[in-house]
């Protein structure tokens, strides 16, 4: 069935005006002005003063669930299908965390295949906190190359409850990752879990030294953890890489605590492009606190809804336009992760994700590959079970 929206506030990202957006086959066949399909069998959807712009890509978020830190009581639970659709969410990654002993990767791609049966754009990652990293088929480079979901390995480091791989580990990984990728015609890329340690960004540094392996091949998360971090990486961002805040941390400082939203324009004030920054959300993963002693004292689960929070508040408060705050949810994560089709932007012939937003930035449709999830505020398709 072909889709016309009509008179939407088109957002590409860039600003293209107002637009009419015809949709079919699960793409977006054409966007202009007054179009008309006459007497062909069509949906007509009135947009006239909403804002439609590319469905959002979450490019961290633990889809099995996360946790245990503080026992096998404390593992999360799976994300459920309506909980991304609802924030927007139309392209997710899924990751293991810190267990990634008692969840496997084989298990977190029956999820990501389940979550396609649904309707989701869904991929993962390979690896986790562990060394040798956790594989589907005992070779990430084969994880890699021979399954279509798998977009590249995730491993943690500066944290204590990482493996603390060598720098000649690393060296060896982002190889592997790197040829695997080009054989599959994939972006390849290593997402690294940026603990609190003091070597912050040295070890990746030390290893591009050292080798002619692109900064792009590194792909840092949660640099919003600590003041320290935020800092350090605007040297990463300068030199070329992509750096991703996480939604769900707040950025203690001095002076107080910054918003990922205040932390993403930091990095703007210091000189950071923001074609160099993602947002994801780390949902469903465990938010742990632990003492000085590193013992756990808290406890809590990460949400998807702060995605959509910051991206408001990006407009509302720190005084983006809709065009720039919309880019480390939409364009710039889909670029970071080579995802084709046109995801992450609204582009002819690209893939028809969309949301249309109302004037206070609230959901009112998402459409994935063309077909509508919710649907005048309300999630009209949802998981098999729920």
């Amino acid at each position: 069935m072909l889709k016309l929206i009509k008179q939407a506030n088109v957002y590409t990202p860039q600003f293209a005006g107002v637009r009419d957006v015809l949709v079919g086959g699960g793409k977006i066949i054409e966007i202009g002005t007054d179009l008309s399909l006459g007497s062909l069998d069509h949906t007509v959807i009135e947009a006239n003063g909403m804002h439609m712009i590319p469905g959002m890509v979450d490019r961290h978020v633990h889809l099995t669930g996360g946790g245990g830190e503080g026992g096998f009581s404390s593992s999360t639970p799976e994300v459920r299908l309506s909980s991304l659709v609802k924030n927007g969410i139309t392209s997710v990654v899924g990751l293991l965390g810190t267990n990634d002993v008692g969840r496997s990767t084989k298990s977190l791609l029956s999820k990501v295949k389940s979550l396609r049966e649904e309707g989701m754009n869904a991929f993962m990652l390979t690896g986790g906190y562990g060394y040798p990293p956790n594989s589907i088929t005992g070779d990430i480079r084969e994880d890699i190359m021979f399954f279509s979901e798998v977009l590249g390995l995730k491993l943690a480091i500066e944290d204590h409850r990482a493996s603390y791989v060598t720098t000649e580990e690393l060296r060896r990984l982002a190889s592997y990752v790197r040829v695997a990728s080009m054989l599959s015609k994939k972006k390849g890329f290593i997402h690294l879990h940026m603990g609190s340690g003091k070597g912050r960004y040295q070890q990746i540094y030390d290893v591009l030294e050292s080798t002619d392996l692109p900064i792009s091949l590194f792909s840092p998360t949660h640099i919003n953890r600590t003041s320290e971090l935020l800092d350090a990486s605007v040297e990463f961002a300068n030199r070329g890489g992509l750096i991703d805040l996480t939604s769900n941390i707040q950025t203690k400082t001095a002076a107080g605590s910054l918003s990922p939203a205040q932390g993403v324009t930091y990095l703007l004030d210091k000189g950071v492009s923001i074609d160099a920054i993602t947002i994801s959300s780390d949902a469903n993963g465990s938010l742990p606190t632990f003492d000085e002693n590193g013992q756990l004292i808290g406890l809590k689960v990460a949400g998807v809804e702060p995605n959509l929070v910051a991206l408001q508040q990006l407009v509302t408060e720190e005084g983006l336009s809709l065009e720039e705050a919309i880019k480390p949810f939409t364009a710039n994560p889909a670029k970071g992760l080579g995802l084709e089709h046109g995801r992450g932007m609204l582009v002819e012939g690209g893939a028809a994700d969309f949301i249309l937003f109302d004037d206070a930035l609230a959901v009112r449709d998402v459409f994935i590959n063309g077909e509508v999830f919710v649907e005048g505020y309300d999630v009209v398709k949802r998981g098999v079970f729920e």
